[in-house]
């Protein structure tokens, strides 16, 4: 790494790239011992939780191939948790929707998630930081054509 080591962008996404993926390791465990409910799960959920949603669409906000959104989806319909729709009106989509089991367990899960984040995360970040963080990653989404990630799980109040 000697060379890479003295770009400081190189360096900045070297080391959010590590964190990412440590918080996300430590939050998911620590979520999935608390609630019951795997880090995927969860993630399932929260974009379900506004209402249903096309397969496909599902699978890009969770970054998962459309195979890989299926057999989540299928694990999460065998716990009761989702269930899959076939409109009669457009017979090639199918949409997941969260049920009333799965609207419990997220609703459960929410506050915890929130702690968490908080615990693990929020509290490190100075006034102005997230402002910050929000718009690096808006500006670099938007230049790769990927919609802006943030805001699709509900805010505590």
């Amino acid at each position: 790494m000697g060379e890479l080591a003295n770009d400081p962008c190189w360096t900045a996404w070297y080391a959010q790239a590590a964190m990412n993926a440590r918080l996300m390791e430590r939050l998911s465990a620590e979520m999935e011992r608390r609630t019951g409910l795997p880090a995927a799960w969860f993630e399932v959920l929260a974009n379900l939780k506004g209402g249903a949603v096309r397969m496909n669409v599902l699978a890009d906000a969770l970054f998962v191939s459309r195979g890989g959104a299926t057999r989540l989806i299928a694990r999460m319909e065998e716990a009761g948790l989702v269930e899959r729709e076939i409109p009669a009106s457009d017979r090639r989509a199918t949409y997941a929707q969260i049920t009333e089991k799965g609207r419990a367990a997220i609703e459960r899960a929410l506050p915890v998630h929130f702690e968490l984040v908080e615990q693990f995360y929020g509290r490190h970040l100075e006034p102005g930081d997230a402002e910050a963080i929000l718009g690096i990653a808006a500006r670099v989404s938007e230049a790769q054509g990927w919609p802006v990630a943030g805001g699709r799980v509900d805010q505590p109040a």
